[in-house]
């Protein structure tokens, strides 16, 4: 039987992910999607995909490759824990 992935509650993965985005110098102190809507809960695939996603209301022309793999990186790591 495969294991499940550790989980955290949203407010704690939107944490983690504000400290990884707010450790890139130039993006220190500016708002990003994390920011403003944190993290919500998403249906999986059934076979191990992420359970949760941060929500897109900034320009998409705006997003940032490092951004997305913090993100991407957290999701493979961490669950969303079920309310």
């Amino acid at each position: 039987m495969k294991m499940g992935k550790p989980t955290r509650t949203a407010a704690q993965l939107k944490a983690m992910l504000l400290e990884r985005i707010e450790a890139i110098p130039d993006l220190a102190g500016r708002t990003t999607d994390v920011h403003r809507c944190g993290v919500m809960w998403t249906e999986t695939d059934g076979e191990g995909g992420p359970n949760w996603t941060v929500p897109v209301v900034s320009d998409r022309s705006l997003h940032r490759t490092d951004i997305a793999r913090i993100i991407r990186e957290l999701q493979m790591r961490y669950d969303l824990e079920e309310d």
